[in-house]
């Protein structure tokens, strides 16, 4: 796949992902399975991969965490 941003090669890596439900939670996904642009940087995650990660933070909401970093191959 080539970059939307500066049409470079992507390659397989990962990358991290922020969740906030509302000013008072946060929960971080680490290690999602992304592609990553060689040049710029540009991240481009699947969208069963995302679904997967919002799937995770839900599950982390409805569990009380109010701040927590989830490994996502742990999760998954």
């Amino acid at each position: 796949m080539k970059c939307p941003m500066c049409k470079c090669i992507m390659k397989s890596g990962k990358t991290t992902l922020p969740y906030e439900f509302g000013d008072d939670r946060v929960i971080v996904i680490r290690s999602v399975p992304a592609l990553v642009c060689e040049q710029c940087g540009e991240i481009f995650v699947d969208i069963r991969v995302a679904r997967i990660a919002e799937d995770i933070a839900k599950a982390s909401e409805k569990e009380g965490v109010t701040l927590g970093f989830v490994e996502y191959r742990d999760a998954a």
